[in-house]
């Protein structure tokens, strides 16, 4: 019923052979119904057919079916009725009007009879007709024509006169006159740009200096392709015109592509078809041509013959995927790449449906740019959607398109031989309503050519197709491998190339899946016969492992499942034949249509099935293009895989981090001021290990939940998940770390505490008979009216009297000579040292030691390591690796004992040891990477010289010691706070007024430390988060360096970076925490809300303690004891040196309460607390705490690269696993040179491990070569350098830059090899400050 009236159309096409039914093509047009209904139809057929047949039914006719026969039979077009209710029928004289009898007829005999009928009368009337006129008949009859749409005509229109303006050139010389920027130039780039990352080893030139050879012929050819594009040819320019119109509607656009490829083809297929011709019979000629020595002239005649054939079917080959090509070289080019209308035709054009190129196969080629350029522009448009990448990989005709096509109704081009050239990617897009269920918004469909081509040479056909393998399987979320036939060598040749590809997936962390395709099976639906095919199959793969796990040099690979993860029963399918029959009419088999949509559902089901696996979205997919293909570039592949993504992602989990690191830290520095308080204050006499966990745990509790989230719900999840235990475990040994930090802070506290405990006890004692003494004293004195000077006088004979009786308590202090005992210790650490103690005093006398290599360096290393070679130019280096370490040992022990001040500790001689001990750990490690060995006497001078020059401040730091806690020294500093007591005692003040005074005078100290304890976690807390270097992790301020160095152009501040980062970075952070307090106003607003904060506690718990008081009838040694316990996590606040006004009366608290509130802001306002002091040492320890404690959040690994400098990126100080650094520099940072000359080596690190070049190494003396440079043992295997050709341009500009201070610095030159290039001249500071992508 529905098909009624419907003409269904099917094509007859001769193959060419004998036995053709047909010579010519032949349409048969089927109507569907009986005829007497349709009538339009029927006068449709009659018009435009060559031979009508007529089915007559048994039935009886009527009328109208007897007029329609009459007028059939009248009509002079031929006709042949067939009779199905007839057995005979009386034959026609008139040979174009044939009777033929249907009814019992043998199947085969009448569809013969039937055949030659046709054929007979199409001989006799031979009208043929064009699909034109068949449009026209349709429009007479008023049938709805397609092409009468406006917006056909018009896409039309515009097609034909886009093809009109090419046919003004011969076939041959369209490309070349309408599209040369793909033509010649971009050969020649893409020559160039490959040539850039396979360098070969030159005598006369460095890596650096062909690279930049190469590098200015590319702009040039940029150049040249730029000038083109400023004059479009009219052809481009109307193409453009085209489809940028907004006068167009998208329609129209999209029928000027559709005919636009249809009369391209047209205009080329006939020269086509004529070369082709010609190639094949002068390949034929050449067979039969005898390969002898007299024929070589003919055979070499034809040879060139048929490649100039070939060249000119490549010209003569015109198509809009290299119209489309020439639209990305003129984007390519183009000064700002960042104009989005040349990609968004690309875009759109995938949108719609169009096949993209992805690879030019004509270059073997992927023009990066513009293919990021279209993907960006796609995302643009659509947004970032997830999309599955599906690839497909197969020996050339071996159905690889035709598959695709018929899986999702595609448009790939298919035909026979190496059809698709280079890589081609269209895009379907998902239903909504099963876009949940699959899990991807867009199907991306990636055809490629077929491997093992016979038009290209098999040593460049073995590297280009691995190149493609490896490119489309690394692309691909899965790759269909298409193998055609049963054909074991086919099938090795296939599986070789892919497996390989596979390995160098899994070796790059890279894990795509695959399915594996058997077509023009025989019996494929036979369960033995697959399971036979499948077993072959499972022994080519294991086979095929093996082999390129050796080829790769990997030894723990014996089977294809070592490689990927891979279900032999559920990921191979078989398929019988497409067609039954040979083509071109045989008909399709439906097993073959059956077998793709099985396929089909197996391939689009992947999340179903493959674990853990999640689509990547359209931005992930760009830039894993780009790593591939950049990786791909490079000679070798796995060696060179940068995995971009990767690194974004890894980079911004450091950040966070960073932030998670923090919090953690900050958790630290509050939990230590507390405890420190507590203990200070006597409230806690011991600290363990479980306490302190759980006072960390509510912060890192909630931190492991956020971390959870973030690995979770993360964009990149899938990326991160391999980073979990590494975070969890990082953050797990940071807490544990702090926790031990703290435990070690705490329990030296507390030592210290117990060791003054006694002394404490005393000040409390004395202090309490002072107080007692002088209140009955005044007492006494009360009544007499005593002038201020009087009173004055009795306090002083009073004291006088006082202390002299204290000083004959305490035992005379025996002198401690911190010189003699530091000498002492020295004699003994370094017995084996000649005249010691004349050296000792020699070096103290002139406060140096002069460095000598033979005296201070091994002579075996001198004999062995070829010394000369780094001491022949200029100053000795060996002198500089001595001054830097000599410098880094005196910044040690300035650090160690800077903390021992902080302490307020007093001089102990473990700390000599200890100086000692880390002298030697700096002079290993200055060893072990400079490869150079000092002496027993360089130890000993450096010893001697470092901690001598330590003693004054060790003396001082005694000194200070006894002073601040000599009973005597002690009570004289509290001379003025008695005296003003005894003066309000003898003028009859109220002993609250006392006790609030005294009290607060005494508390004063520790309410300022607080205060200013307070500030330095919120200053660093602040610049954690606030200051743009700080906020990030060490590589984000490194960077922040970076730009520093680069601003100031200061020589000695990058010569300090490059030798000393670790110094160089404390520095820097010095300088910005010293910039911060410099803005006083708001140093003095966080100090004062802070003090502020502490004075409303102080009078909170003042009446708190006051309340308790009433409650209980309680006393002052109440009041404090309350007002101590609640005020010691706050600040330290000693009980006992309160006990002298314990006795007091405070029994009126309302008045206490005022008297407390008003002698704090009093007490307040005259120690100037309010207002910021510049020189004052609290501000001075404030802001080195501050950059400790920023620099402590900051570090990392400071290992070095032994080539060039660069500093190991990780941020754990000593982490696991190689060094690695983003961006490695110029050699000649290192000061490399080349061997027996003064000429640098400016090549980068980057480039150097994928030359043939080869290294001395200075621990072995022997030579290495770059490639195998962890061979040369410590340092160098532990570092990780990735062969991608990665540079900044600002080290070349630093060269540039600082070329005359490099080169005195190092004593060598920048010339012969070591030659600046010129592209390196030519880079700007500020380029260089836009790469480091510093945001503010």
């Amino acid at each position: 019923m529905l098909m009624n009236g419907v003409v269904e159309i099917a094509w007859y096409c001769p193959g060419g052979k004998k036995d053709d039914i047909f010579d010519d093509c032949v349409a048969f047009l089927n109507l569907h119904g009986d005829a007497k209904d349709h009538q339009q139809q029927l006068q449709f057929l009659q018009a435009v057919s060559t031979v009508n047949v007529l089915l007559l039914s048994e039935q009886p006719q009527r009328e109208e079916t007897k007029t329609l026969c009459q007028n059939l039979s009248t009509s002079p077009i031929p006709l042949i009725c067939l009779f199905s209710g007839s057995e005979r029928v009386q034959g026609s004289k008139n040979p174009l009007k044939v009777r033929l009898a249907a009814k019992n007829r043998n199947e085969a005999e009448l569809t013969e009879e039937l055949i030659t009928n046709i054929k007979q009368c199409i001989g006799k009337y031979n009208k043929k007709q064009s699909i034109e006129n068949c449009c026209k008949e349709a429009r007479k009859l008023k049938f709805k024509v397609d092409e009468d749409k406006q917006s056909f005509k018009d896409g039309h229109a515009l097609a034909q006169t886009l093809v009109c303006l090419l046919k003004e050139k011969r076939i041959s010389d369209i490309k070349k006159e309408f599209l040369p920027l793909h033509g010649e130039l971009w050969h020649k780039w893409c020559l160039k740009n490959k040539q850039q990352f396979r360098l070969s080893c030159k005598t006369n030139e460095t890596i650096e200096q062909q690279k930049s050879i190469i590098l200015s012929d590319m702009k040039a050819t940029r150049r040249k392709q730029r000038k083109i594009t400023l004059s479009l040819n009219d052809f481009m320019r109307s193409f453009l015109d085209c489809l940028t119109s907004s006068d167009h509607s998208e329609d129209t656009k999209f029928y000027m592509l559709q005919w636009l490829r249809v009369l391209l083809d047209e205009l080329s297929s006939d020269h086509l078809a004529r070369l082709e011709e010609n190639y094949h019979s002068t390949w034929s000629q050449m067979k039969n041509v005898p390969k002898t020595k007299e024929k070589a002239e003919e055979l070499d005649k034809l040879s060139k013959q048929l490649n100039s054939i070939s060249e000119n079917m490549a010209a003569s080959t015109i198509g809009l995927q290299h119209i489309i090509r020439e639209v990305g070289q003129m984007h390519e080019c183009s000064v700002k790449q960042s104009a989005g209308a040349l990609p968004a035709l690309g875009a759109e054009m995938l949108i719609s449906g169009y096949p993209l190129e992805l690879m030019d196969g004509d270059e073997s080629h992927v023009p990066l740019i513009w293919v990021q350029a279209v993907l960006q522009s796609l995302i643009d448009k659509l947004g970032d959607k997830k999309v599955y990448v599906l690839s497909i990989l197969g020996l050339q005709s071996s159905g690889k398109s035709t598959l695709l096509n018929t899986m999702f109704g595609l448009q790939f081009t298919v035909s026979a031989g190496r059809c698709t050239r280079g890589a081609f990617m269209q895009m379907l897009k998902v239903d909504e309503n099963i876009r949940e269920e699959l899990g991807f918004d867009f199907l991306l469909v990636v055809d490629t050519e077929g491997l093992r081509s016979p038009e290209l040479s098999t040593k460049t056909s073995l590297s280009h197709d691995n190149e493609l393998a490896t490119f489309i399987i690394g692309i691909g979320d899965m790759t269909v491998i298409n193998i055609m036939g049963e054909n074991p060598s086919e099938m090795h040749e296939i599986l070789q190339i892919c497996v390989q590809a596979f390995l160098r997936m899994k070796r790059v962390e890279i894990k795509p899946s695959c399915i594996f395709v058997h077509q023009n099976v025989a019996e494929a639906s036979a369960g033995d016969k697959n399971m036979e095919g499948r077993r072959r199959l499972q022994e080519k793969l294991d086979e095929m492992a093996q082999t390129a796990a050796k080829g790769e040099g990997i030894d723990d690979v014996y089977s294809f499942s070592d490689v990927i993860q891979f279900d032999l029963e559920s990921q191979v399918f078989y398929f019988k034949n497409l067609l039954e029959g040979d083509p071109p009419m045989a008909p399709p088999n439906p097993s073959y249509s059956q077998n793709v949509q099985d396929l089909k559902t197996k391939v689009l089901s992947v999340a179903k099935w493959r674990t853990g696996f999640r689509f990547p979205s359209l931005s992930q997919f760009s830039v894993r293009v780009k790593d591939l293909w950049n990786a791909l570039l490079q000679e070798n592949f796995v060696f060179s895989f940068r995995n971009t993504l990767e690194i974004m992602v890894y980079s911004s989990l450091e950040e966070k981090y960073a932030q998670w690191s923090w919090k953690l830290r900050k958790c630290s520095l509050e939990t230590q001021t507390k405890l420190k308080n507590q203990i200070g204050s006597n409230q806690i006499v011991d600290v363990n290990t479980t306490d302190l966990i759980s006072d960390f745990d509510e912060v890192y509790t909630a931190l492991k939940r956020e971390t959870e989230a973030h690995f979770k719900e993360e964009k990149h999840a899938e990326i991160l998940i391999k980073w979990k235990e590494n975070v969890k475990n990082r953050l797990e040994s940071l807490k544990n770390e702090l926790i031990e930090e703290t435990l070690k802070q705490c329990k030296m506290l507390t030592e210290n505490k117990r060791s003054m405990s006694e002394l404490d006890r005393k000040k409390s004692h004395y202090e309490k008979n002072l107080m007692k003494e002088s209140k009955k004293m005044a007492t006494s004195l009360k009544d007499k009216r005593l002038t201020d000077k009087q009173v004055e006088e009795e306090f002083s004979s009073l004291w006088v009297k006082w202390v002299a009786e204290i000083a004959k308590d305490q035992l005379p202090d025996e002198p401690v000579h911190i010189k003699a005992i530091m000498e002492a210790i020295l004699y003994s650490h370094f017995q084996k040292q000649a005249d010691l103690m004349n050296k000792i005093k020699t070096i103290s006398a002139n406060g140096m030691f002069e460095f000598t290599k033979q005296k201070h360096i091994s002579q075996s290393f001198m004999g062995a390591r070829l010394e000369w070679v780094k001491e022949k130019f200029g100053k000795g280096i060996l002198q500089e690796f001595a001054e830097k370490l000599h410098q880094n040992v005196k910044h040690m022990v300035d650090e160690y004992i800077m903390k021992k001040e902080l302490e307020k500790t007093d001089f102990n001689q473990n700390f000599i040891f200890e100086i000692l001990e880390e002298i030697e750990r700096h002079i290993q490690e200055c060893e072990r990477n400079e490869h150079v060995k000092f002496t027993y006497e360089y130890r000993f001078d450096l010893s001697v010289l470092v901690c001598l020059g330590s003693v004054q401040r060790f003396q001082k730091m005694h000194e200070s010691f006894k002073k601040a806690n000599n009973p005597v020294t002690y009570l004289q500093s509290k001379r003025e706070q008695y005296s003003e007591m005894f003066k309000n005692y003898c003028k009859g003040a109220n002993s609250v007024t006392i006790f609030a005074e005294f009290l607060l005078k005494n508390i004063l100290p520790a309410v300022e430390e607080a205060t200013y304890n307070k500030t330095k976690v919120q200053i660093a807390d602040n610049m954690k988060c606030n200051n743009p270097a700080m906020s990030g992790n060490r590589c984000n301020l490194e960077n922040h360096i970076l730009r520093h160095l680069a601003i100031q152009k200061n020589f000695e501040f990058y010569n300090e970076y490059i030798h000393n980062p670790k110094l160089y970075f404390k520095r820097f952070i010095g300088e910005h925490v010293e910039t911060f307090c410099e803005d006083y106003k708001k140093l003095q607003d966080m100090l004062h809300e802070n003090l502020k904060e502490m004075k409303l506690h102080i009078l909170r718990t003042s009446t708190e303690a006051s309340d308790e008081v009433n409650l209980k009838s309680g006393n002052a040694s109440m009041w404090l004891d309350h007002f101590c316990k609640k005020l010691g996590g706050h600040m330290v606040i000693n009980r006992e040196s309160l006990r002298s006004i314990q006795d007091e009366d405070i029994s009126d608290t309302k008045f206490l309460k005022e008297m407390m509130a008003k002698c704090l802001e009093e007490v307040v306002k005259s120690e100037n607390m309010e207002s910021v002091d510049a020189s004052s040492q609290h501000l001075r320890l404030l802001k080195q705490e501050i950059t400790e404690i920023l620099f402590n959040q900051l570090e990392g690994c400071w290992a070095q690269c032994p080539f060039c400098k660069a500093i190991c990126t990780n941020t754990i100080v000593n982490h696991s696993g190689d060094h690695r650094v983003q961006f490695h520099r110029s050699g000649a940072l290192g000061s490399w040179h080349y061997h027996e000359t003064d000429e640098l080596s400016i090549d980068f690190c980057s480039t150097k491990v994928c030359s043939d070049r080869s290294f001395l190494s200075h621990s072995s003396g022997k030579w290495i070569p770059y490639k195998s440079y962890r061979d040369a043992g410590d340092p160098y295997d532990k570092w990780s350098i990735t062969a991608d050709g990665s540079t900044q341009g600002y080290w070349k500009w630093f060269i540039c830059r600082f070329q005359k201070d490099w080169e005195e610095r190092c004593g060598l030159k920048f010339k012969g090899r070591g030659a600046i290039p010129d592209s390196w001249i030519e880079i700007t500071e500020e380029s260089v400050l836009e790469e480091l992508n510093i945001i503010d």
